[in-house]
């Protein structure tokens, strides 16, 4: 590829395309894939020339004329003989160019200067349209009618005539360089002069075609009976009922947690019985407090420790890209360690599960006040870091959902650490203390295998959770929604003591089930925990790589957005198999507690609600980034969840 010869900015003389004119022009930049240089003329024009076609300043030096008068110069040119010889010690001159007019250079080779001037054709002066095609002017327009009235005049027949008349006539007339030079000065000038006649008159048909196309449209507007009205704004779609639903759920929340941790710890009671009667005193505990306060300083520590490798986030809604350190299958190791070091010692862990109303009500406290200090952060913050609620600007809805879509202290990501460490490791270690309580209350050598099975499910499930954590960062909860109550009491509360109901239900209900049970749940499990993972390893290896030759057997559709959707596989049987894998699993869990009491199913009819309405979040997303392309998703995948049913 060649080098560019003349740099950007620089002045040369540029020949007009189509003829043999050459112009002082300016150098705007070159391409080196077409290898054109953009240049731009005195008058504004920029064309695309080539680089044979550039010649440069020194090349169009005036020739210095003498100041004596005209007469006088033409008795020295007359008394001068070719054959007469200058004297040796006198420096013979270079040959000086010619002004620095629109000349030929290569005619220069005889005795005369060829000067080509396209003639002007009507075709070479033409309007774009509005669709982008050419449009001519027509013999009544202002320019074909200048052509017409002026055709006869001289200086506009001249320079008109064909090449080979030109070249007789300048061989006739013109005899001396000086002749020449003014001649061609002259027909310049004229050109120049008829230039500006042409551009002046396209500059006014394009103003009166303008005029007339604006008469009509407030013509036919006039006449138009129907009055069109703008489209309202369309304001976001407001999920779990908007402000009044999102109230409601603030403050039914932890009564429904507190009825369900009750229950599950009595035995023999029934969903009927009245609610218990805690008062304010039975719920706090300061000890308590202070224990839970410990816990998540515990996994502060262990959040800001410099260990895993980092990953982004999607783009956000201001284009940026959030930066992630995963760490989450470390700190369940350091807590793991903790934990043993506490046993080693001989402290008692089972005092977690005798206070573990207390130990919800400080996480719910602890939940709230986090709540309110991300709302109050989010009025400081430059409004393209809000989330949709926070745009919404009501009060409750954006305090439930969260205004603020990432609240960051320095280093330390708000959301992103309440989504991992309180709601994972919470949840197993919840779990793990559920099966010494089981041990120590119903007197047991080992634990019981209702309760193994509970607990080797969730720990693999958390495991595969911490294992692939960069996929989380593409969920609906990192990507998508603030940072308000819903994250906060979800990470600290519900997950970890709603989540391991199974484990506390099987403290004080002891259940036995036979080995082909024990098969029976196990292979349930196995078949939603391969749904779960096959789905997401799919799918977070083609967002991260469309093209890997390993996923080249998937179908895909292409989108609008710039990204494909699957069609084939796992995604092209349900549109949400992941989801569906999940809810399997779900259920899987709750079956070792048996069939005597509804509470241990709670996790499985809520795990199902609770994904039905994500499939609808979701999907509206969907609609919003691919438009109509993913109709036709729904087109080639029409069930969202079950085959045949949903």
């Amino acid at each position: 590829m060649a080098s560019q010869k003349f740099d950007n900015g620089s002045a040369v003389m540029g020949r007009w395309p189509g003829s043999s004119l050459y112009y002082e022009v300016l150098i705007v930049v070159f391409d080196p894939v077409t290898q054109l240089y953009t240049v731009r003329y005195k008058d504004g024009t920029e064309l695309d020339i080539k680089e044979n076609d550039i010649r440069t300043l020194g090349a169009f030096r005036t020739k210095k004329r003498s100041s004596a008068s005209p007469s006088r110069r033409r008795s020295r040119s007359r008394s001068r003989s070719p054959a007469r010889t200058k004297s040796p010690g006198r420096t013979p001159k270079k040959n000086q160019q010619s002004s620095p007019v629109p000349v030929d250079r290569d005619s220069r080779k005889g005795g005369f200067l060829k000067v080509h001037l396209t003639p002007l054709r009507l075709e070479d002066y033409s309007i774009e349209k509005s669709n982008g095609e050419a449009e001519v002017i027509g013999e009544t327009d202002l320019l074909g009618e200048y052509l017409r009235t002026n055709v006869e005049k001289d200086y506009l027949r001249e320079p008109l005539r064909s090449n080979v008349k030109r070249e007789d006539y300048f061989r006739e007339s013109l005899h001396s360089n000086v002749e020449r030079e003014d001649y061609v000065e002259s027909l310049h000038s004229n050109v120049e002069r008829q230039e500006k006649v042409v551009e002046e008159l396209v500059r006014s048909e394009r103003v009166l075609r303008y005029k007339r196309k604006k008469d009509d449209y407030i013509e036919k507007e006039s006449n138009n009976i129907e009055v069109v009205k703008a489209k309202p704004v369309e304001e976001p779609r407001l999920e779990f009922g908007g402000a009044i639903g999102t109230f409601l759920m603030t403050l039914s929340l932890l009564p429904l947690l507190s009825y369900l941790l009750y229950h599950c710890t009595q035995r023999n009671v029934s969903l009927l019985s009245f609610y218990p009667q805690w008062s304010l005193a039975e719920l706090w505990n300061p000890t308590v407090l202070g224990y839970f306060t410990l816990w998540v300083l515990l996994n502060v520590v262990f959040y800001l420790i410099p260990i895993g490798k980092i990953a982004y986030g999607v783009p956000l809604p201001n284009g940026k890209r959030l930066k992630y350190r995963l760490h989450g299958l470390h700190c369940l190791l350091l807590v793991s360690v903790v934990v043993a070091a506490l046993l080693y010692y001989q402290i008692d862990l089972i005092y977690i599960y005798e206070h573990l109303h207390q130990f919800a009500a400080a996480a719910t406290l602890f939940s709230v006040v986090v709540s309110v200090y991300a709302f109050a952060r989010s009025y400081r913050v430059p409004k393209e870091d809000l989330s949709e609620a926070g745009k919404y600007g009501n009060f409750l809805y954006g305090f439930f959902m969260g205004r603020e879509l990432n609240p960051c202290i320095r280093n330390f990501d708000l959301k992103y650490f309440t989504a991992i460490q309180p709601t994972f490791i919470g949840w197993a270690l919840l779990n793990f203390i559920m099966l010494l309580a089981e041990m120590n209350v119903q007197k047991l050598d080992k634990p019981s295998i209702s309760m193994i099975l509970v607990n080797v499910f969730q720990l693999l499930y958390v495991l595969h959770a911490l294992w692939n954590q960069e996929g989380i960062l593409t969920s609906l909860d990192i990507a998508y929604d603030g940072f308000g109550f819903m994250l906060a009491f979800g990470g600290f509360v519900w997950v970890p003591f709603t989540y391991s109901l199974q484990a506390l239900y099987l403290v004080n209900h002891h259940v036995d089930v036979c080995y082909s049970t024990v098969a029976a749940i196990t292979a349930l499990n196995i078949l939603g925990y391969f749904l779960f993972r096959r789905a997401n390893n799919q799918k977070f290896a083609f967002r991260q790589n469309p093209d890997d030759p390993k996923l080249s057997h998937l179908k895909t559709i292409p989108t609008s957005a710039g990204s494909k959707l699957i069609v084939s596989g796992l995604w092209g049987w349900v549109r949400h198999p992941n989801y569906l894998g999940d809810i399997i699993m779900a259920w899987a869990w709750c079956l070792p507690c048996g069939f005597t009491s509804v509470l241990p199913y709670f996790y499985g009819f809520f795990l199902t609600a609770l994904l039905i309405h994500r499939v609808i979040r979701v999907e509206q997303q969907c609609k919003i980034k691919y438009g109509p392309d993913w109709q036709k998703y729904c087109q080639h995948v029409p069930y969202r969840l079950v085959p045949y049913i949903y």
